[in-house]
């Protein structure tokens, strides 16, 4: 599904109005036109979004560095799942082989499980509830009884 963003581009260190753009975004590419002109368009691999001061966002489109100013930053991010606080890039990220018949890192993660609790030993919560559910019962049963002897 194809997100599209208008905004104003500008160059690093810019503080004028910037060029009116739009910049589309969908799970494989990125599109920037401005008016009736494309600019370029760059597969996922090729660009990366990271957070500016003052609502920007800095795009890195082949290896070109600009700024985007979206008219709502706050929307870009949420909408592109863009963190504003924190970089983030489209380029996936080497994970870390695990080794097989490593023992010591098998203990390493057995030591990270918590183990399951007593939903009964949680501080008397849980008591509490099955006191009251009881005298409950236990209510409505004699008002049942009750009912049924005077009908």
């Amino acid at each position: 599904m194809t997100k599209t963003f208008t905004g104003d581009l500008l160059l690093p260190g810019d503080a004028g109005g910037g060029l009116a753009a739009t910049l589309s975004l969908d799970p494989e590419r990125v599109t920037l036109t401005s008016g009736d002109s494309q600019l370029g368009s760059w597969d996922r691999g090729d660009y990366s979004i990271a957070p500016e001061q003052g609502g920007c966002f800095n795009l890195t489109l082949g290896g070109e560095a600009i700024l985007f100013r979206p008219d709502s930053p706050s929307e870009f991010a949420g909408t592109s799942a863009i963190p504003l606080a924190e970089t983030v890039t489209s380029r996936p990220q080497p994970r870390r082989a695990l080794p097989k018949d490593d023992e010591d890192f098998l203990d390493e993660l057995v030591a990270d499980v918590k183990p399951i609790r007593n939903p009964l030993e949680d501080g008397g919560i849980s008591n509490t509830f099955v006191v009251v559910m009881v005298v409950l019962a236990l209510v409505i049963s004699v008002a049942a009884v009750v009912t049924a002897s005077l009908v």
